[in-house]
């Protein structure tokens, strides 16, 4: 799906011929520019000490009404809602949108903490300001620890890019005191996990499966590059004898769904965490993140032709079926893991200036002082022969300098046990990123993962050469077409600088771009709520497992949260899957619908309004599941309210 290509209608508005800007005379200097070798001294760490981990995760505090971000909001039916202004706000929750931290540590300088968001990306302001809230929390800059990294799904929250320019149509005018709630939330998981540092042991390993992606660059295929990497790495930890967390990297570009369901979900990369995990019987977490998106889309597994079910969307089905492809390849080799518990665990972040002028273009070369996008784009690429497409970036998009693009970006690189680690900001190819790969195996000594959408975005990063073959991949690059060779040096001279224990990189590093600031606002007042913890449509009292259970409770105004289901049986005792957890509302067991009564676009604001929250379970999922029901079962629901938790009980209903 590229629905996002109909941003150029809206970016136009800034340059009608799209031709280049003259650069602006009084513009800042780029940041960084290059002064001369800098000097450069060894670093010098504490003795490393015994290996503590830590887990966590927390809600992201997304109202259900909230635009989404990745998809352009043009030609979409509207959907009307306080959360969203240009973007059609949402009326579906598929899954409970989270953060999952794990922090391992074997003391100050040897710490690596991997934060997975369900958000689309991460811009490095939102990374500083989170760093800056811990720093007043704990007294300690984790800047060189900190791996932030969304995986890119398309369905989750917008309105976190502070932009008054074209780039407002990515993703919604900035929402300011949902910002600050995202700031805050995420803090939390961070010390979260922090706080619950124990003794450990790490195991990495390598798996590996061709069967959940497929290449979707067909302007590149005739290139002598590497198209596509069945690489799973992953890394386990063990506390007390059990698993209780995984970090996984895998390219995917977590985009099933599309705008047009206005749907909150994690999409494509928590319905595999859940399905990985529903194949245990112990309770872990797994991170799973997306590695290098940019040629990469999810597959769709084949439907076992014996299959039975009840109906849910097919998207929800090719997700569940990516999930047990993902399990089938990594569960299988957590039996044969070697823990260890001296582990190298580091890692180091650098920042990296990027610009026209960094980057090196001539006279006449992609002359877009703040940057371009959408280049070509609107005209097909070339995916027939070698042949590159003349004059592809003098026919790009301006960046104005209203859209406070940072003329600087990020790179982490690091050891974490048998795995060396590298990170991209945005979306790279599977070519490009495997240089990278490369020479950090090639110094190391060991296997390599890579995290995309980490600590920052600039967009697609392929090579030069691929980039002139045109096509929505190369639009995407916001510095042109030797942005990705640029980064891929950048990144192998990291991990050099890392490896031979310098203090600096051999370029000058900017200073921290400042997070965003300076905004005001008036505190969302949550409405009132009608009727607030009723049942207002009970469950059926028979079903067979190809239906669908579904029924309807009185809430609260999404601000406060979405009500929770948890499945019981008739007793009263919770259903549990094999790892110990509840089937309920924040898995993707159920998926939930509100309908507020009047509609927001009959009422933007009312006394009081009605929110009926549709609560929907297949009695029987079609690619299965690891607790098949059968018999007597009831929900019990816990509905937020400004005054408190409501509890609602449904009826009794039979699964036969």
């Amino acid at each position: 799906m590229r629905r996002a290509a109909v941003l150029l209608a809206c970016l136009t508005l800034l340059a009608c011929d799209g031709e280049p800007t003259p650069d602006d005379a009084s513009a800042s200097a780029d940041a960084g520019r290059d002064a001369g070798p800098p000097p450069r001294t060894r670093e010098e760490l504490p003795t490393p000490g015994p290996l503590r981990a830590g887990v966590a995760e927390a809600r992201v505090p997304a109202p259900l009404g909230i635009g989404t971000m990745g998809y352009g909001a043009i030609d979409v039916e509207p959907s009307v809602t306080p959360f969203a202004e240009r973007f059609p706000g949402t009326t579906r929750m598929h899954g409970e949108l989270t953060f999952r931290a794990v922090a391992i540590s074997r003391g100050e300088g040897h710490e690596a903490i991997f934060v997975r968001m369900d958000t689309v990306g991460v811009f490095q302001q939102l990374r500083e300001a989170v760093l800056d809230a811990l720093e007043a929390r704990t007294g300690r800059r984790l800047d060189d620890a900190l791996v932030l990294a969304g995986n890119h799904t398309h369905s989750g929250p917008g309105r976190m890019l502070m932009t008054t320019g074209a780039l407002v149509a990515l993703g919604d005018t900035f929402f300011p005191e949902f910002y600050d709630g995202v700031v805050e939330a995420l803090a939390d998981v961070i010390e979260a996990a922090l706080d619950d540092l124990a003794p450990a042991e790490l195991a990495t390993d390598l798996a590996s499966t061709s069967d959940a992606h497929d290449d979707r660059r067909c302007e590149n295929d005739m290139l002598p590059l590497l198209q596509e990497s069945p690489a799973l790495p992953f890394l386990a930890i063990r506390r007390e004898g059990r698993i209780d967390a995984i970090v996984a990297s895998y390219a995917y570009h977590g985009t099933v769904l599309g705008i047009d369901e206005h749907t909150l979900s994690g999409d494509m990369g928590s319905v595999v965490e859940h399905r990985v995990e529903d194949r245990l019987d112990f309770p872990t977490r797994l991170l799973f993140f997306n590695s290098f998106g940019a040629d990469m889309s999810p597959s769709r597994p084949a439907p076992d032709p014996g299959e039975v079910g009840a109906p849910q969307p097919e998207s929800y089905d090719r997700m569940d079926r990516l999930g047990d492809v993902i399990a089938d390849a990594l569960v299988p080799r957590l039996d044969a893991l070697t823990w260890e518990t001296e582990p190298d665990v580091r890692v180091r972040t650098y920042r990296v200036p990027i610009s026209t002028d960094v980057i090196g273009y001539g006279a006449g070369e992609f002359n877009y002082r703040h940057g371009g996008a959408f280049c070509g784009i609107g005209s097909d690429g070339n995916c027939d022969d070698l042949t590159p497409i003349d004059g592809l970036d003098r026919r790009c998009v301006p960046i104005s300098p209203a859209e406070r693009l940072p003329k600087q970006t990020m790179i982490s690189v690091g050891l974490v046990g048998g795995l060396a680690l590298v990170t991209g900001a945005g979306e790279w190819s599977t070519s490009l990123a495997d240089g990278v790969l490369e020479r950090a195996r090639e110094l190391s000594g060991r296997e390599a993962m890579f995290i995309g959408y980490a600590n920052d975005y600039v967009g697609y990063s392929i090579t030069e050469e691929d980039w002139f073959m045109g096509g929505y991949e190369a639009s995407g690059a916001l510095w042109g077409p030797r942005q990705g060779d640029y980064l891929a040096a950048r990144s192998r001279e990291a991990f050099e600088t890392f490896d031979e224990g310098w203090n600096e990189p051999p370029w000058i590093e900017p200073a921290r771009v400042e997070p965003f600031g300076g905004y005001t606002y008036e505190p969302y007042a949550p409405e009132a709520a009608r009727d607030a913890g009723t049942l207002l449509a009970d469950v059926p009292a028979t079903v067979a497992e190809t239906d669908l259970v579904r029924f309807t409770v009185a809430g609260a105004d999404p601000w406060l949260g979405p009500p929770v289901a948890t499945l019981e049986r008739a007793d009263g005792t919770a259903v549990t899957r094999p790892n110990g957890r509840p089937i309920d509302s924040r898995s993707y067991d159920l998926w939930v619908d509100l309908a507020p009564e009047p509609s927001y676009a009959e009422t933007a604001r009312a006394p009081e309004r009605s929110f009926a929250w549709t609560f929907t379970m297949p009695a029987r999922r079609r690619a299965g599941a690891s607790v098949t029901l059968s018999g007597a079962y009831l929900f019990r629901v816990s509905v937020p309210t400004a005054s408190g938790a409501l509890e609602v009980t449904t009826g009794e209903f039979t699964i036969e």
